[in-house]
């Protein structure tokens, strides 16, 4: 290699030449205000326009008088710092833009007759025009890869920012704005590395080859064997730890949110969803009529890792207190620790609970959720201009909180992350959750799966996502009323979002195959609860009741070797996702801990148990409610007028300053919030509704079978049938919440003021 550099350098040049005397050999690379200040000015100008433009301390549509007093109380120096990190982050990236064009505009003046006058203005002008092209070309694509994202901060501000999106997501692929950025950023960068002094660079190349050559043969020695041991022990890593077998089946969960078996084409739906999917089931084994233990992510989680109900591990809504979090509990996940796995979750925005408590993970790759968190997100999600230049792994990597941002989600990254952790594993086996948000509110997908099977002439609301606004303010409400083009428009959007989760899974099992792991693995297909989708009188959302099973059914489909001769097989089994993992385990032939509440429904299934059996002297499956989020009493959904009220999300919850500055629920509100719940058990063939009301409780009964959207009550013609489930509900919710419950006239109450632990 030092005979090739001699060839390109004057031989006398190298005698002349000291590496000690090189103290500057990328003195090319210095520049002058005429290189970077134009960027810094421009993009300063970019960020003065956003921040004008978008200046609020707005939520979801919302500003409260209140909540802004308190973080200008609080978080003020917070806000500050982001708004400067925001604006260095645009002085830099706008600098090193500048550096490149004008450094490219002056090697062509060097090579040609283009400006002779007023040099200086003219590279200066061009410099800016190349700029403004240049970010108007990415903008352009990103506005069509993820316009979700622009809507509120760009399109919403004028008639012709909104058709002007429009016209470029109806009618234009991102990869067209990228191809024109990448053929100018191409060009500019050949006449910016032109301007480098390469010779003064080989020159100072070839005297650290000198010097290395005049080392003593020890150093050499020592260099060559330091190499060696590297190379050795890389090659030895991979071939010992990724060519052994354990003996224990990996296990990988490959999840989404809100995901809903009845919209997957394996199931008869109707559009093409899950093409990945239907291959997968073929040589798999389903299971239909599993139900969440409550359609919310936080408790669903919890109980599907310990396998115990919410009545009994105490996380029953999305803001649990410090002391409700920080408690000991007994997963899985720690079982399979002491088995010497390898465990990790890995996840987006609808994952940001795993760090809000510890259940065991060795890694846990997921963002934080709190109130710090919200503020830089809100700020940075008003920068329109800088957007489009972080929306990538180095914008995620600088501003971790993008990763927590429901309208820009990166499900290709999770998937990447996923196989990069399989990789890594080793000889360990391991135990992975990966837990995707795109099929979460606001059903957000990118290009071009929010197009795949959505109205091209839908000009509503609900164009790019289903937008809503939250409640933050007590004395007004909010029409829950949808025009049926929007109703369709946002199961088009779902859909959008199930076929996008379906791709990124495909790639995963894929990898699998290819990489010999797929016989050696136990690979689950899950879900955390199932979705309204504007459905019979359902509404939208999770949560909020329990008629139907659209919000809480999940899907299950496993496959393994192990599992062979039920392949292809579906079976309609009634089910709690508290079976999920002894049923897991049971595959892996794991002896069940004794902490486990669930069943392995391989063992009903091999059982003589009828699936479709009209016996109810059995809970199968037991379901709740989670907190209300808001109370629209304009609505016309009947669950807004069935209820114990009290104040929505805003008025229950405030924020632990002493830890981690995360929404929790107030202590005053924790009873009613418990004792407001809707429940339900499945039995046999029925589903009885516990529905708790000011002046009463009301009871409803459904054979859930053949009425699954539950709209023929029973509790009156089968008065015989609701007395005995009104027995085994009530014994139940006694056994399981072990004695914390006290029964009054049919409600339902909390035993204690204050949990005791």
């Amino acid at each position: 290699m030092q005979l090739r550099l001699r060839l390109l350098i004057n031989k006398n040049d190298v005698n002349m030449i000291n590496i000690k005397k090189l103290k500057y050999p990328f003195s090319c690379l210095k520049t002058n205000k005429s290189e970077w200040l134009p960027g810094a000015v421009f993009f300063t100008l970019l960020f003065l326009v956003s921040t004008v433009m978008n200046f609020s301390l707005t939520y979801m549509g919302n500003t409260s008088e209140k909540a802004v007093s308190m973080v200008l109380q609080h978080y003020l120096f917070v806000i500050i710092f982001q708004i400067l990190k925001v604006l260095f982050l645009y002085v830099i990236i706008g600098s090193l833009l500048s550096i490149v064009f004008s450094r490219a505009f002056k090697e062509i003046q060097k090579r040609s007759s283009f400006i002779k006058k007023h040099e200086s203005f003219y590279i200066v002008l061009f410099t800016v025009i190349a700029l403004f092209l240049f970010t108007f070309l990415l903008f352009s694509e990103k506005l069509i890869q993820n316009p979700q994202s622009y809507v509120e901060n760009f399109s919403a501000h004028s008639i012709i920012f909104k058709h002007y999106q429009y016209l470029l997501t109806d009618n234009f692929s991102p990869m067209l704005f990228k191809i024109i950025r990448y053929i100018i950023l191409i060009a500019f960068a050949v006449f910016f590395t032109a301007s480098f002094n390469f010779k003064k660079i080989l020159l100072y190349i070839s005297e650290a080859l000198r010097w290395l050559k005049s080392l003593s043969f020890r150093y050499k020695a020592i260099l060559l064997t330091a190499f060696a041991l590297f190379f050795v022990f890389k090659f030895s890593y991979y071939f010992i730890y990724n060519n052994t077998d354990t003996g224990k089946p990996n296990i990988l969960i490959l999840s989404s949110d809100a995901l809903r078996p009845d919209h997957f084409s394996c199931n008869g739906y109707e559009r093409n969803t899950t093409p990945n999917l239907d291959r997968f089931v073929k040589e798999s084994f389903q299971v239909r009529g599993m139900f969440t233990v409550l359609p919310r992510t936080f408790p669903s989680w919890v109980s599907i890792l310990t396998s115990k109900y919410p009545l009994s591990h105490g996380i029953k809504h999305m803001f649990p207190r410090t002391r409700e979090r920080i408690v000991k509990f007994e997963s899985a996940v720690s079982y399979l620790n002491n088995e010497g796995y390898r465990t990790s979750v890995i996840s987006d925005f609808a994952g940001d609970i795993f760090p809000r408590i510890d259940l065991g993970f060795d890694k846990v790759s997921a963002p934080d959720m709190n109130t710090l968190v919200l503020i830089r997100q809100i700020i940075l999600e008003k920068q329109t201009f800088l957007l489009p230049f972080i929306s990538n792994k180095f914008g995620l990597g600088f501003f971790p909180e993008m990763k927590d941002m429901a309208k820009l989600t990166f499900p290709e990254y999770l998937t990447e992350e996923t196989i990069a952790e399989i990789e890594s594993s080793g000889k360990d086996p391991f135990f992975i959750v990966t837990f995707y948000s795109i099929t979460h509110f606001p059903f957000s997908p990118p290009y071009p799966y929010y197009k795949k099977y959505t109205d091209p002439d839908y000009q509503g609301g609900f164009k790019y996502f289903k937008d809503r606004v939250v409640n933050l303010n007590q004395d007004r409400t909010v029409s829950a009323e949808v025009r049926d083009e929007d109703k369709k428009q946002v199961v088009a959007l779902y859909d959008g979002c199930v076929s996008k989760f379906d791709r990124e899974a495909g790639k995963v099992i894929e990898f699998l195959r290819d990489s010999k792991k797929l016989d050696n693995t136990i690979v689950l297909i899950l879900s955390d609860h199932g979705e309204n989708l504007y459905d019979c009188d359902f509404g939208m959302g999770h949560g909020e009741h329990l008629k139907g099973n659209d919000a809480l059914e999940i899907p299950f489909i496993v496959h393994h070797p192990a599992l062979d001769n039920l392949k292809g097989q579906t079976v309609r089994l009634t089910s709690s996702s508290i079976d999920v993992m002894p049923t897991l385990f049971d595959i892996a032939q794991f002896s069940k801990p004794d902490y486990f509440t669930g069943k392995s429904m391989l063992n009903r299934i091999n059982s003589s148990e009828s699936c479709v059996s009209d016996n109810f002297d059995a809970v199968n499956a037991y379901s709740e409610t989670g907190m209300w989020f808001d109370n629209d009493k304009s609505s016309p959904l009947f669950f807004h007028h069935q209820r114990i009220d009290y104040p929505d999300i805003s008025g229950v919850s405030g924020i632990d300053f002493n830890y981690n500055d995360e929404v929790v629920t107030y202590q005053e509100y924790q009873n009613i919030v418990n004792a407001a719940k809707y429940r339900a058990i499945f039995s046999g063939q029925y589903k009885l509704i516990y529905i708790p009301l000011k002046d009463r409780v009301k009871f409803e009964l459904y054979n859930f079978k053949e009425d699954p959207d539950n709209c023929n009550d029973l509790s009156k013609s089968r008065k015989d049938v609701l007395d005995k489930m009104k027995i085994l509900f009530y014994d139940f919710i006694d056994k399981e919440s072990a004695g914390n419950f006290i029964f009054s006239k049919d409600y339902i109450f909390p035993a204690f003021n204050d949990p005791v632990y």
